[in-house]
């Protein structure tokens, strides 16, 4: 099969556009023909090294966590799929999983969904990691992500996700993002957009019930300023200071930070659903690369500053 793969830890260079071995599905998983896949920041994370250490890291292999496409292949024990089903997931690449920047990937059923009636596959490939990440971190708030929410980095893969979902809650959102960025957080249901690059969140006079660091720039000792006393402070980045204090938070009145990571539940999903069914959500995919093209897919999904997500066209 074709895939775009790591050959080794490292950095752009140690990519490559090749030939890899057709994979076939052991018990509980299907082989998904993709049609499309998708590039988040774990990607390069991965790319890089950051989790060699954890067991089953093998090289080569494809990244790309995100995936949809059709189902080619069918596994031992496997009942709830059957060739031909259009379908979205993940596959966990940090824990050695071979990813989707590929023709075929294997994927455990219990990390997959039949595709929503009307959606693309590039659109589907877009959902799994930053939708259903924005969804934790407002689960993770309860009411507060209904107040007034504040979202930082608010046109990213995460945070266009999150301000559409907060608003569809009926929260009062403030977007931080780029000043070339400000009509598209707009557009999103941004009630409030700040430049970052002209004004400091952080020093403002407002306050929020609910401050979700998508861009994971803001830090919660700096965040925490513009906190009501009872707010909480939600980041994507599981910093050893975060990880604490999420783990104090279930036991401290005040001071709450969560970090604000994917959970894929089956009601996850469904909840994800429902958001695109009554169009509350719907994923921005403005670069789509073929698989042959996929370092420049990379190069631009890691230089940031991205309106949504960036693609692989598969097939």
């Amino acid at each position: 099969m074709q895939a775009f793969y790591a050959t080794a830890w490292g950095g752009p260079d140690v990519m490559r556009h090749g030939d890899l071995p057709d994979p076939h599905p052991g018990r509980g998983e299907v082989r998904v023909a993709v049609q499309a896949s998708s590039i988040n920041p774990v990607d390069w994370k991965v790319r890089v090294g950051m989790v060699r250490w954890l067991p089953g890291q093998h090289l080569p292999r494809p990244l790309g966590t995100d995936f949809a496409g059709v189902v080619d292949e069918v596994g031992k024990g496997v009942s709830s799929f059957r060739v031909g089903d259009r379908v979205y997931g993940i596959v966990v690449t940090m824990l050695g999983h071979a990813g989707a920047h590929a023709e075929y990937v294997n994927a455990p059923v219990n990390r997959l969904r039949r595709m929503p009636d009307g959606l693309g596959f590039v659109e589907a490939a877009a959902l799994p990691v930053a939708a259903l990440t924005a969804l934790n971190g407002l689960r993770l708030a309860g009411e507060r992500a209904a107040q007034r929410v504040l979202v930082n980095g608010a046109t990213g893969g995460v945070g266009h996700f999150a301000v559409q979902m907060a608003r569809a809650r009926g929260a009062t959102v403030t977007a931080v993002c780029s000043a070339r960025n400000l009509e598209r957080a707009r557009e999103l249901g941004a009630h409030t957009v700040l430049d970052y690059q002209s004004q400091d969140f952080t020093t403002l006079e407002d306050r929020y019930d609910l401050v979700l660091d998508a861009h994971a720039s803001a830090g919660y000792s700096r965040a925490s300023r513009v906190l009501e006393p009872t707010g909480a402070y939600a980041s994507t980045l599981p910093t050893p200071a975060l990880i604490f204090r999420d783990f104090a938070s279930s036991v401290l009145p005040v001071g709450r930070a969560y970090l604000a990571n994917m959970r894929g539940h089956p009601e996850d999903y469904a909840e994800l659903e429902r958001l695109l069914a009554d169009g509350s959500v719907k994923p921005i995919v403005e670069h789509v690369y073929s698989l042959a093209d996929a370092a420049k897919a990379f190069a631009l999904a890691e230089a940031g500053g991205v309106v949504g997500k960036v693609a692989v066209q598969v097939r």
